[in-house]
């Protein structure tokens, strides 16, 4: 590659455009502190669009020469820039050695892109085999205690510093600790130092890298293949200001149906109806709330998308309408193999619309997936989205509520004839979508089929929210779908690897993820589904998911004590409800995510950002799952502050290292001393009204909590309120504003006998509770 020198620049309409023989580059800045920095090659054009970002307000730049080259400001953001040899120096982060290649892996052209891009896009392969020739990168200075947080699904620790790491979605089926890259493609990166934040997003789908002091301990890489580098700086210098800022730029979740953060059953599969209500008839036997059933890829007609098997499934709306009844909704998998079959309504409507991505002799290109044959939507094209949005048309007059997005990296297992193999196993990187490359489309494809089915489930379930899941997607993915971590096995390893991948998929704009508890392939234990179940009651999207080929590991595949402690586990998540909705509905104002990592909260505490296997969930609970087998207790770090334990109220000051308890039947929790979180009853509710609502108060002398409340479901107005309160050592006093209609209470844990409270009260082991009335109640000891 050869390094990248700019001859000269010129302001105009306030933006900076810089000249070079090679290339060309541009700067610009947005409301908000944002900069963005966009290079391309000469012989192409500066008109590069965005599949993701919203651009804020423009503000104009102002430049002044200085010693080393020019000092940018804009409102109040500044940076410090180098035309030769180009380099930025922004918010403590100096970005240089911009390098370009003169192999043209962008070309059209079909005999070019055989020689160039021919596999999986490779023109040369690096020292780790994976191909990154034709395109640009920037190099970025590295400083003594930095971490990197981000990147989206990933595995490994918290800190992603230390590896390199691909941007190419890929159907890791076998998915080992070190293995990358994996179902998501997050050109994202936080980089953090002395409790400083700043992002660092690049906009290109074409495939990318993120080297992180590997090859040079003193220096890391950002490369892409393609013809442009497009790379924004978004400001802290908080993580919260960050994820705000991020997710202002490429979209945040709309607000779940409230029955989408219950507990939701899985298997590969549930074959036919009479499977289906054996599973939910024992889910009320065993007294196990449940708020959705899955069905995987059999209950398809031959595996073709829209279809029930007219004999294993002959009447879906009855089936779907007696678990309604019981308060259970159901959701289908969809993925985007379409079987070549003529005579198959959708194969032959998409056939007249051309919707399907084409091979380099411009004819469908035809594998196999599990459909053989199969063709695939090109979801590049808008009038191919709004096609596949109407072919839901079915599951949803069936009654279906969700869709489950599987496949779409997208995977194949054969292509033409021949069986695939590279990165991944997917399309070949010279099919096209119109005018454009499957290597420039491959990262898209997740997030424009996600997009696709959100917007079809938003037109044919009017007045209801879509709920979307999906195993591939882009930066953005989070305003069309949930994600889960794809295929993990029943290993411990994996479910701690579940907590740092979780974290970092929060961190990366997508608040709305999980993975599947007990683990999909491989044979789950008792104490391991017991376990991963108290884990998973804290992950913001909770299923229990296993393979045909894995040993059952439903609620009470092990019997006793484990079905006790799954069931006790399960309970314990409805009870959560109303503060995962409450932060839900954060998430869908400011884009914060619901699992966070104690340097969120705690950026200026260095032993915060070294933990990888305990997290908050909001700011105000901690929970230190325990990941391996035979412990009855661990050790946890208590950042600065007050902390209660859950289970038994006692406090703890941090900063501190304790040894926490653990015995099967619940997992080590501490609510942060001066917070009231907003409980319930351990039952799926109907609406998110929350009646009786329970306020668990760890008093200070200032108390502070909030809930959201609404029906649960729609676009209808909804109600935040909230609980203040004062403590003075001998007596507390709380208030609720707005009152509601519904039954408050208040409840502490660890607490003395009170000698007296503004109402009749409850008390047993330390554990008090009293009704507010008119939205207050009051206790002195």
């Amino acid at each position: 590659m050869r390094s990248v020198n700019f001859d000269g620049y010129r302001l105009e309409d306030g933006v900076l455009w810089l000249e070079g023989a090679q290339s060309q580059a541009r700067l610009e800045a947005y409301a908000g502190g944002y900069w963005r920095l966009l290079v391309w090659h000469r012989s192409r054009d500066a008109g590069k669009g965005s599949w993701v970002v919203r651009r804020p307000e423009a503000v104009p730049i102002e430049a002044e020469p200085e010693a080393a080259g020019l000092r940018l400001r804009a409102g109040a953001a500044e940076l410090h820039l180098r035309l030769a040899p180009f380099g930025l120096d922004w918010a403590g982060l100096a970005l240089a050695d911009l390098q370009v290649d003169e192999l043209p892996t962008w070309t059209t052209d079909a005999a070019a892109v055989a020689e160039a891009v021919a596999g999986v896009g490779a023109v040369r392969e690096t020292e780790d085999g994976h191909a990154l020739g034709g395109g640009y990168a920037l190099h970025l200075q590295e400083r003594d205690g930095r971490r990197y947080f981000g990147l989206g699904e990933r595995t490994g620790f918290l800190d992603k510093k230390g590896r390199r790491w691909l941007n190419w979605t890929a159907d890791a089926f076998e998915q080992q600790p070190k293995d990358d890259p994996l179902y998501q493609a997050h050109p994202f990166l936080i980089a953090f130092d002395e409790g400083q934040a700043r992002g660092l997003f690049l906009d290109e789908s074409w495939k990318s890298a993120f080297d992180l002091a590997f090859r040079e301990p003193g220096r890391s890489r950002i490369a892409v293949e393609g013809p442009t580098f497009d790379l924004w700086l978004v400001p802290g210098p908080e993580p919260a200001a960050v994820l705000e800022r991020f997710t202002a730029l490429v979209g945040r979740p709309g607000l779940p149906p409230l029955w989408a953060l219950g507990y939701h059953q899985c298997r590969w599969s549930y074959p036919d109806e009479d499977s289906v209500r054996e599973v939910v008839r024992k889910f009320e036997r065993h007294e196990i709330p449940l708020s959705a059933l899955w069905l995987d890829i059999d209950y398809m007609d031959g595996y073709k998308v829209f279809t029930f098997s007219p004999h294993r499934f002959p009447d879906p709306p009855r089936l779907v309408r007696e678990l309604a009844e019981k308060g259970v909704r159901v959701v289908t998998i969809v993925d985007p193999g379409v079987k070549k079959e003529a005579g198959y309504s959708v194969y032959e409507s998409g056939r007249k619309l051309d919707a399907f991505v084409k091979n380099r002799r411009e004819e469908e290109l035809v594998g196999e997936v599990w459909p053989k044959p199969a063709v695939w939507p090109d979801f590049s094209r808008p009038e191919v989205r709004r096609w596949w949005g109407e072919q839901h048309r079915p599951l949803v007059e069936a009654g279906v509520a969700g869709i489950w997005n599987d496949m779409n990296e997208p995977a194949a297992f054969a292509v033409e004839g021949d069986e695939v193999f590279g990165i991944g196993k997917t399309l070949p990187s010279d099919a096209r979508h119109g005018e454009r490359l499957h290597a420039e489309v491959h990262n898209l494809y997740g997030l424009l089929m996600s997009r696709a089915t959100h917007e079809g489930l938003a037109h044919l379930r009017e007045g209801r929210r879509p709920f979307v899941l999906t195993r591939s997607g882009f930066s953005g993915i989070q305003h069309y779908a949930w994600v889960w971590t794809g295929d993990n096995g029943s290993y411990w390893e994996h479910m701690a690897m579940s907590v740092p991948m979780l974290l970092n998929l929060g961190l990366s704009g997508v608040a709305f993820c999980g993975a599947d508890i007990g683990g999909f392939r491989g044979d789950a234990d008792g104490e391991l589904l017991a376990r991963w179940t108290w884990l998973g009651a804290f992950y913001p999207f909770m299923r229990n998911h296993s393979a045909k080929t894995s040993r059952r590991q439903e609620p009470w595949a092990f019997g006793e004590p484990w079905l006790g402690h799954v069931r006790e586990a399960i309970r314990f998540r409805y009870r959560l409800l109303p503060y995962l909705y409450t932060l839900a509905e954060e998430a869908v104002r400011t884009g914060q995510p619901l699992m966070r990592p104690l340097f969120y909260h705690f950026p200026n505490d260095p032993e915060a950002a070294a933990v990888h296997d305990q997290f908050l969930l909001g700011p105000d609970l901690l929970a230190a799952p325990v990941l391996q087998p035979g412990a009855r207790r661990r050790l946890v770090y208590l950042p600065e502050g007050g902390w209660r334990d859950f289970w038994t109220g006692a406090e703890q000051a941090g900063p501190a290292w304790v040894v926490a308890e653990a015995p099967l039947d619940r997992i080590p929790l501490w609510q942060r001393v001066g917070s009231a979180l907003p409980l319930s009853v351990p039952e799926p509710p109907a609406q998110a009204h929350w009646d009786p609502l329970i306020w668990r108060v760890a008093p200070a002398a200032h108390v502070l909590g909030a809930a959201y409340l609404d029906e649960g479901e729609g676009d209808g107005a909804g109600l935040r309120v909230r609980l203040t309160g004062r403590y003075d050592g001998s007596r507390l006093l709380v208030t609720q504003e707005p009152v509601t209609d519904g039954r408050a209470w208040l409840e502490l844990v660890g607490a003395d006998e009170p000698r007296r409270a503004s109402a009749p009260f409850e008390y047993e082991d330390g554990r008090f509770r009293v009704e507010l009335q008119a939205g207050e109640a009051w206790v002195e000891w």
